[in-house]
């Protein structure tokens, strides 16, 4: 990645450009020759590092023959990417598939990521029945288990065996407290987030009620830290997200996420706290 952190539509316009030359089986070089290009060229596209024009999007997609639908698409993609501006917001389907497309291939690269969740267990961290009681209110059946997976297959950034990425989840006492789903779903929720709290790569910790205010009140954030850019701050929202790169901004949210660890329960108290809040739900006629 260069210093810049490349775009969230740049991003995606990446992402699909790479996607289709590997489903047309050519390689980097090969399509490179075959569009005149250097093959570093290439590579800063499908990064994202590098926008393509439009005139160079066609070439692309008539090397490798895609449909009139699609390159319409990705050409659209490659203006809104030119011109897309440090913080973005995306609101309904279209906007939301895009961001989640970003948010992917941020989170694919990311080495760090701290996700505040005063209200919810933070998603990564979410068993398949907290999600789908989570996403089931207005959600056509088919849907909400197309995305409960999608969310369980994102948690393997956090579990792989090679070079998982940092994880720290801060979320408020009251959260544990909870009954989404029913007290069975919270037992085991409450269960499985100390489970992930015993890898060396993921902190859970806990905001307690006597700490009074903090920045965790104002709202949910997302902040991405990666080894050769910027970080990024992703806000979500009922049908509407957005990503947050410029410099002033993202700032606030760093010195956000470093108040909120001051005041924070250690990971180790964190976890008695939710032992005890499991062994008292347990032992309550």
């Amino acid at each position: 990645m260069s210093e810049t952190t490349p775009a969230p539509r740049a991003y995606v316009l990446g992402a699909e450009l790479r996607d289709a030359r590997d489903k047309s089986g050519l390689t980097l070089r090969q399509l490179a020759a075959k569009l005149d290009v250097s093959h570093s060229v290439v590579v800063r596209w499908e990064k994202g590092e590098r926008v393509p024009s439009t005139e160079s999007v066609a070439a692309y997609c008539a090397v490798l023959g895609l449909t009139t639908t699609a390159r319409e698409r990705l050409m659209r993609l490659a203006r809104e990417a030119v011109s897309e501006p440090a913080n973005t917001v995306s609101v309904g389907p279209a906007g939301e598939a895009d961001q989640l497309a970003a948010l992917l291939e941020f989170e694919r690269i990311a080495t760090s990521i701290t996700d505040v969740s005063p209200i919810l267990i933070p998603g990564l961290l979410q068993t398949a029945d907290y999600a789908r009681a989570i996403m089931s209110t207005g959600i056509p059946a088919g849907e909400t288990d197309k995305r409960v997976m999608m969310r369980l297959g994102r948690r393997e950034l956090i579990t792989r065996r090679r070079e998982p990425v940092r994880f720290a989840a801060f979320m408020l006492e009251a959260t544990l407290r909870q009954s989404i789903g029913g007290p069975a779903v919270m037992a085991e929720q409450l269960q499985f987030l100390l489970e992930m709290a015993e890898r060396d790569n993921v902190q859970v910790r806990v905001i307690p009620s006597s700490a009074g205010w903090t920045p965790a009140h104002a709202g949910p954030f997302v902040l991405l830290e990666f080894a050769k850019a910027a970080p990024v701050v992703h806000l979500e929202h009922h049908r509407s997200s957005a990503f947050l790169r410029d410099e002033a901004d993202v700032t606030a949210f760093v010195r956000a996420r470093d108040d909120i660890e001051r005041v924070a329960m250690s990971p180790q108290d964190s976890a008695e706290l939710i032992a005890d809040v499991i062994n008292r739900e347990e032992t309550t006629p």
